[in-house]
């Protein structure tokens, strides 16, 4: 697979701008699909913040302010092509945040979630566009916090690995 992404896998916990962490992220091309053009893409790039914490949690967005958080043991441990897929998941759910959408409703199975669905649909794409299997994107989805019933739906749903089109189940 071609290395289209930098990390900088050495930072401490702390508090950081995204570029700190991810220096080529402006680079990329994925930016296009997610951010309305290069105004949106510098503003995103300015103001979000990301925090490196020594916490079991892997990356994830605030619904309060947008910063994204990254655990420390998966900044040093996760493969770069999972830390780049999981960048870009997460700027969708900046953008998200950007247009004033909950970002954790409650009253949804998380594979169910719309803002969920529209990360992982930009991400899904991407890692077929840097040469993932759809194996390692069907891994790729499986999380810790759902089921093995939720992952197949997110699968199917997401059209990975043979599943294809929309599951209506809810």
């Amino acid at each position: 697979m071609k290395k289209i992404f930098n990390i900088n896998r050495g930072l401490e916990p702390g508090r950081y701008r995204l570029e700190d962490v991810y220096p080529d992220a402006r680079k990329y091309d994925v930016l296009a699909d997610i951010f309305a053009g290069t105004a949106e893409i510098d503003g995103v790039m300015a103001s979000t913040g990301v925090s490196i914490a020594d916490i079991p949690h892997e990356m994830f967005v605030s619904n309060d302010d947008g910063s994204i958080t990254i655990g420390l043991n998966h900044l040093r441990r996760a493969p770069d092509e999972i830390l780049y897929l999981d960048i870009i998941h997460e700027l969708c759910h900046v953008k998200q945040h950007l247009q004033g959408r909950e970002l954790y409703d409650r009253s949804r199975a998380y594979v169910d979630r719309e803002t969920e669905i529209e990360a992982y649909e930009v991400t899904v794409k991407e890692a077929r566009r840097i040469g993932l299997t759809e194996r390692a994107i069907l891994d790729y989805l499986r999380v810790s916090w759902i089921t093995s019933e939720e992952h197949q739906r997110l699968a199917r749903r997401l059209g990975v690995n043979g599943f294809r089109g929309i599951d209506h189940e809810k």
